[in-house]
């Protein structure tokens, strides 16, 4: 193991402990650690598992596709998909831990789960997706577990061959959950009628569209990462590259046909969300959208994908500005309080009726009719460490397991 490597662990390491830490003292103090109030309930934790399950679909499609459509350029890669999709998919069922509380929560959803909840589902799939990408992953390591890993390898007379047959079986499957997996995700914010901000059929598809774009963009910074940036994959770099630029073009269709549409139909109450969401964070969401498309086009240059540097920076202004978005889900709907009354029967005229902000501060009103939500730090502290548990995770499975191609192993 090279000493970079090391470093990258011990850092990583280091930082998913701390938030471990972090997590452990917001479990003894409670949620008031956090910046989240009765009218903003769900914030930075919920915009990361949006944003871990985005990554984890993209690395499953990419990987399923390969063996399903036959695109042998990628094969190299194919582990790396699986690889990346388990650690992000288990980063998510991580992110939720902290958001709900107390994870003794968990057990009133395993014994009393009521499935007319889209959350139900997501715990279900989430769990299952977790299996599949792990299996996947297995059946395509099985040819190389040897040595040591020869141990957990299941004996069958043609390994390479049992291999290949069962991802060609495996791979419909896998990329169904992976779809399926954010289409549910997306259904948690869009089934919740009261909040017009998510309230559109148009969420399911642009969540798919997104987690391939970011989920390819980040197999493919983890290939340039373990392979380096010669000759040999470019070819399929370019692939990935095209299927990303493409993924982010149509996630900016959905979102400004979206917008245009609630723009031109949409009543007082749909314009005042619009006001918010291009008013008070209109540099956020111009960012939302440059960045992802300015990534995605640069990733199309040779030279870009010629150039480490370069190409980490790309990939890396895409999967940032694709954050911004998953965060950028929150402000309009729950700064808009949904529970208004029509004074005097008066017609077109709504007041915002304001409500408990749960939260004592002496000389301030208990009741709020908007909030200014931002991370607190013990927020940020615990997502940057589970982004580090989910490098960790990769780095070590690389270090340890039969991850990359043969000849640069």
């Amino acid at each position: 193991m090279s000493a970079t490597m090391k470093n990258a662990l011990r850092i990583s390491g280091a930082l998913f402990l701390i938030a471990i830490v972090a997590w452990l003292y917001q479990l003894k103090e409670g949620l008031v650690l956090t910046n989240l109030q009765n009218s903003y309930s769900w914030g930075l934790y919920i915009s990361g598992l949006a944003f871990f399950v985005g990554n984890a679909a993209g690395g499953l499609v990419l990987s399923s596709s390969i063996y399903l459509f036959g695109v042998k350029k990628l094969k190299p890669l194919a582990k790396l998909g699986a690889l990346t999709a388990f650690a992000n998919v288990t980063a998510a069922m991580l992110i939720v831990l902290p958001d709900i509380g107390k994870p003794i929560r968990l057990y009133n959803m395993l014994l009393h789960p009521n499935f007319m909840s889209p959350l139900v589902w997501d715990v279900i799939v989430l769990n299952l997706y977790a299996a599949v990408s792990a299996l996947y992953l297995y059946i395509l390591m099985l040819p190389d577990l040897t040595g040591p890993l020869a141990r957990f390898a299941v004996k069958v007379a043609d390994p390479a061959g049992f291999s290949e047959t069962w991802a060609r079986r495996i791979a419909p499957v896998a990329l169904l959950f992976a779809i399926g997996i954010h289409v549910i995700t997306a259904w948690i914010f869009s089934t919740q009628g009261a909040r017009d901000w998510w309230f559109s059929p148009a969420m399911a598809p642009d969540f798919v569209s997104v987690a391939i774009g970011v989920g390819t963009a980040v197999v493919l910074l983890a290939a340039a990462l373990a392979y380096g940036t010669g000759e040999k994959y470019q070819d399929a770099y370019q692939t990935l590259a095209l299927i990303v630029f493409m993924a982010v073009c149509v996630h900016l269709f959905l979102m400004m046909n979206d917008l245009v549409i609630h723009a031109w139909f949409g009543d007082a109450e749909t314009h005042r969300i619009m006001e918010i969401a291009w008013g008070d964070f209109a540099w956020a969401h111009i960012f939302e959208v440059v960045a992802p498309l300015a990534g995605a086009w640069l990733l199309l240059q040779e030279r870009v994908r010629r150039s480490l540097p370069r190409l980490a920076a790309s990939a890396g202004l895409l999967i940032v500005g694709v954050f911004v978005h998953r965060f950028l889900i929150m402000p309009a709907a729950y700064n808009n309080i949904p529970m208004t009354m029509t004074p005097l029967g008066l017609p077109g005229v709504h007041w915002s009726l304001p409500i408990a902000s749960g939260r004592f501060f002496p000389g301030l009103s208990t009741f709020l009719d908007s909030y200014a939500y931002a991370p607190s730090f013990i927020e940020v502290v615990i997502l940057l460490g589970i982004m580090a548990y989910a490098v960790f995770l990769v780095l070590l499975a690389i270090a340890k397991l039969p991850i990359l191609a043969k000849e640069v192993s």
